[in-house]
C-alpha cells in the first residue's frame, strides 16, 4: 500500500504565511504609530479612530467573506484577500490627514476579513478532526511569528530608510506641545534634590533664549532655537547630567560609549546624539526624527502580499481531491470513505443564530480582544510616555508578547486534542479555553503594583501567552459544530471578536485620558474575566442545528 503523500502539511504552511504577512502588515501600523501621530499632529483620541476603523469593517467582512469561501472555494478568495489587502495596506503610506488614514484603514480592514475563516475552513477540507486543534494551531502560529518579527524589522527599518540629509534641527512646528514642555523645564526650577539634572542642563538654553527674546512666556521660536543651539554644542552631554535617563536609542547609545572612551564626535554624530538626548527627554513633546521614514516602511510591508498571494495561488486547492500531487492514501487518511464535498449553499443565519454556543463564543472573543488590543496599539504608546522607553528597547519589548505567544499556540493544539480525546469535546475545548482567560484576567490585574516596564512586558507576555493557548480550542470549536459552514461560523465569532477590537482603541484611550493606564489594565482584566466565563459554557460536542450534514468527516448537524 502506497503511503500518503504530505501535501496537506504543505497546505498548512501556506495559510501559515499568509498568517505571517497578514500581521506584519497589521502590526506595522502600530509600531509606527507615535511617527504618524506626530506627523499628522494627532491626539490619542483622534488616532484610536483609525485604529479603530480597521476593526470595525474587518468585522463587517467576516461573515460575508467566510460564506464567499465556502461558496466558491478557498483558493481563489484567500488569493484574492491577500492582494486586495496589499494594496489598501500601501495606501495608509499615502494618507496625508485623519480622514484619508481612517478609509485606508477601513479598507484594509475589509481586505483582511476573510483571510482566517477561509483558512479555518481550509483546515476543515485537508486535516481530519482530530489533528485539526493542532493544525489550527501552526495556521494561528504564523500570526503570531508574523507579530514578533514586525517591531524588530520595523526598528531596522525606520533607521535604514532615514534620508541621509535628514536634518537634525527642530522646526518650530516640530515643537508638539510647547506647553508641556514648558512645564516640565519650570517645574524642575528651584529643586535642591533634583532627580532630573538633564533638565537643569536644558534650561540654561532656555533661559537663555528666553531673555534674549525678551519673551514673558516660552513658545515654540524660543523653544526652537534653544533646542537648536542644544543640537548644535559639541559638549553638550555630561554623563553626570544624563546617567540617570534611562533608555536611550542604539545610535546615541553607541555614541556616548565613544564619548567615554575619550573621542570626539564629528559635528553631523553630535547633533544627531543632542537630536536623540532632547527626543528622550520629550517623548511625546518633539516631532521624532524617524517620522521621515514610517511611510516606505509600510510600503515595504504592503509588498510581501504579491509574494504570499502567488505562494496560495501555486500551492492550495479547494480540495485534496483536484490536487494533482495528492495520492490515494492520503486522500483517504483526510476524507475517510466520505465523498467530497459540496460547495457551501445560502448563508445558514438562523440555524447558526439559534445556537447557545455560537453566541458565547463571540462574547468570549469580544471580550477578549478588548484587552488584546492594548499590547499590539496602544502598548508601545505606554511604554513611550509612562517609561520613556527608546525605539529599540520598545521595539524588544513589543515583540517579546508575542513571541512567548508562540509556546502557547503550539501547546495549546496538542491540549485541547488530547484532552477532547479523554474527557469529550465539551470540556476538551471549553476547559483550556476559560482558564487561559483567567490568566490573562490575573496578569492585567496585577499590572497596577509593578512600577518596572520589563515587570509589565512580562505580564503582558503571560496575556499573551494565555490568548494564544485559548485559540486552537476556539478555532477547534468551530471545525467540530460548523459542518460544511466552518467559514461562516468561525466568521460570525470573529465578527463580534472585532467588534471587541474597534471599541478597545477608542475605550482604552478614553479611560486612560479620563483616569489612568492603571485603570485601563484594571477594566481590561475585567473583560478577560466576563471572557472566562463565557468560554467555559460553550459546548463543542452539539454540532449547530439545522446545518446540511457534512461530507468532511465532520460531525453531523443535529
Amino acid at each position: 500500500m502506497d503511503r500518503p503523500t504530505r501535501v496537506r502539511f504543505w497546505v498548512i504552511a501556506s495559510c501559515m504565511l499568509m498568517g505571517i504577512i497578514l500581521y506584519v502588515d497589521r502590526y506595522a501600523f502600530g509600531i509606527v504609530q507615535p511617527y504618524i501621530r506626530q506627523e499628522l499632529n494627532l491626539s490619542k483620541t483622534d488616532f484610536s479612530y483609525a485604529l479603530s476603523a480597521f476593526f470595525w469593517f474587518y468585522a463587517i467582512g467576516q461573515m460575508p467573506a467566510g460564506w464567499l469561501s465556502d461558496r466558491f472555494g478557498p483558493r481563489l478568495l484567500l488569493t484574492s484577500y491577500i492582494l486586495v489587502w496589499s494594496f489598501f495596506a500601501a495606501t495608509v503610506g499615502l494618507a496625508g490627514s485623519l480622514v484619508t488614514l481612517c478609509l485606508a484603514r477601513a479598507a484594509f480592514g475589509l481586505g483582511q476579513a476573510g483571510a482566517f475563516p477561509t483558512a479555518s475552513a481550509i483546515v476543515g477540507r485537508w486535516i481530519p478532526r482530530a489533528q485539526r486543534g493542532k493544525a489550527s494551531s501552526f495556521v494561528a502560529l504564523g500570526g503570531r511569528i508574523g507579530g514578533a518579527i514586525v517591531p524588530i524589522i520595523s526598528a531596522i527599518l525606520l533607521v535604514t530608510f532615514l534620508p541621509s540629509d535628514q536634518g537634525c534641527e527642530i522646526e518650530p512646528r516640530q515643537i508638539l506641545q510647547p506647553t508641556e514642555v514648558a512645564k516640565t523645564i519650570s517645574e524642575n526650577r528651584g529643586l535642591k534634590d533634583d532627580s532630573k539634572p538633564y533638565l537643569s542642563r536644558i534650561d540654561e538654553y532656555v533661559e537663555q533664549v528666553a531673555v534674549r527674546e525678551n519673551a514673558d512666556i516660552i513658545t515654540k521660536r524660543i523653544l526652537s532655537v534653544a533646542f537648536n543651539e542644544i543640537i548644535n554644542d559639541p559638549v553638550f552631554y555630561r554623563r553626570e547630567a544624563f546617567e540617570e535617563l534611562g533608555s536611550l536609542d542604539r545610535f546615541a547609545t553607541e555614541q556616548i560609549e565613544r564619548i567615554h572612551s575619550g573621542q570626539l564626535l564629528p559635528v553631523r554624530d553630535s547633533q544627531r546624539l543632542n537630536r536623540h538626548l532632547l527626543e528622550a527627554v520629550f517623548p511625546v513633546s518633539v516631532e521624532g526624527l524617524y517620522v521621515a521614514s514610517w511611510r516606505p516602511v509600510i510600503f515595504v510591508f504592503a509588498g510581501l502580499g504579491l509574494f504570499g498571494a502567488l505562494i496560495t495561488w501555486l500551492i492550495l486547492r479547494n480540495h485534496p481531491s483536484e490536487h494533482p500531487r495528492v495520492n490515494e492514501a492520503e486522500l483517504r487518511y483526510i476524507t475517510g470513505t466520505n465523498e467530497v464535498s459540496r460547495p457551501a449553499g445560502n448563508l445558514p443565519v438562523q440555524a447558526i443564530l439559534r445556537c447557545r454556543s455560537v453566541w458565547l463564543s463571540a462574547l468570549s472573543q469580544f471580550c477578549v480582544n478588548i484587552g488584546w488590543l492594548f499590547i499590539v496599539t496602544w502598548f508601545i504608546e505606554y511604554l513611550m510616555e509612562e517609561h520613556h522607553v527608546a525605539m529599540a528597547e520598545r521595539s524588544e519589548m513589543i515583540a517579546l508578547p508575542l513571541m512567548v505567544g508562540f509556546v502557547g499556540m503550539l501547546v495549546g493544539g496538542v491540549a485541547t486534542d488530547r484532552l477532547s480525546k479523554r474527557i469529550g469535546l465539551r470540556f476538551g475545548r471549553s476547559i483550556p479555553w476559560a482558564s487561559a482567560m483567567l490568566v490573562a484576567a490575573l496578569c492585567f490585574l496585577v499590572c497596577p503594583a509593578l512600577n518596572d516596564a520589563w515587570a509589565i512586558t512580562w505580564a503582558m507576555a503571560v496575556v499573551a501567552l494565555s490568548v494564544d493557548f485559548s485559540l486552537p480550542s476556539m478555532w477547534a470549536f468551530t471545525q467540530d459544530v460548523g459542518g460544511d459552514y466552518v467559514g461562516v461560523v468561525l466568521g460570525f465569532g470573529n465578527m463580534f471578536g472585532n467588534f471587541g477590537a474597534a471599541v478597545s482603541p477608542i475605550l482604552v484611550a478614553g479611560v486612560q485620558e479620563s483616569y489612568s493606564w492603571n485603570v485601563m489594565f484594571i477594566t481590561c482584566g475585567g473583560f478577560f474575566i466576563i471572557a472566562a466565563i463565557a468560554a467555559f459554557f460553550v459546548d463543542a460536542s452539539k454540532p449547530i442545528k439545522g446545518l446540511p450534514a457534512t461530507d468532511r468527516n465532520g460531525p453531523s448537524a443535529a
